[in-house]
């Protein structure tokens, strides 16, 4: 079946024909992307986090690709990878002009940062009064990264990047429910691995 074959049946919904599509050109558009970075953001720009943000847009747009002449999937899934990496660049030369901005989406990974480690911490043990923020954020990054992988990715989408469980879903080629069980067994365990950890036990919590 030649790519073309793969890309008529990913519009009619044949979600393993994507699946191939977009593995088989991963480490081509990788290589790609990765040569379109400025030298000055090679060590901030991650290539392929650019390449799986295209990826979640082309599964949410597949529908709506029209597959004209030869390599016309990966003429759009291209398109598509520059397009976010020219976003990415852009926040990034906005915030080096303007140091004091957070960024919309750095405030909003922090933000859900701090509230996941309000719920996975304790009602009344906030970082204000347990950690400096800063080091909160850390510690839930840092749980998160040490994670088995899937937990990881499904805990980090739904709950840091605020994703719904739908589309998580369709990224990680799991049903809804698989993922739920993912972001509950994987919060658990970094309840378990926060709540242990002496830095966030105060002394009338440990006796």
């Amino acid at each position: 079946m030649t790519s073309d074959d793969r890309a008529r049946r990913a519009v009619g919904g044949d979600k393993v024909a994507l699946k191939v599509l977009l593995t088989d050109s991963y480490d081509d558009l990788c290589r790609y992307v990765a040569h379109k970075i400025p030298s000055n953001l090679q060590r901030i720009v991650d290539a392929e986090d650019v390449v799986q943000d295209a990826h979640v847009e082309v599964f949410r747009r597949i529908g709506t690709f029209q597959p004209r002449g030869p390599d016309a999937f990966r003429r759009w899934l291209t398109t598509i990878a520059l397009s976010r990496l020219r976003n990415t660049i852009k926040r990034h030369r906005a915030a080096k002009r303007n140091p004091g901005i957070v960024s919309p989406m750095t405030r909003h990974i922090e933000d859900s940062s701090v509230a996941l480690f309000d719920t996975l911490v304790g009602p009344g043990r906030t970082p204000s009064a347990s950690v400096a923020r800063a080091e909160a954020i850390d510690a839930v990054h840092g749980a998160i990264a040490d994670l088995p992988e899937l937990y990881q990715q499904a805990v980090w989408m739904v709950h840091v990047d605020g994703r719904a469980v739908k589309d998580v879903a369709v990224q990680l080629d799991r049903t809804e429910r698989a993922v739920q069980g993912l972001c509950r067994r994987g919060m658990d365990i970094l309840r378990d691995r926060l709540r242990s950890s002496a830095r966030f036990v105060s002394s009338t919590d440990s006796s």
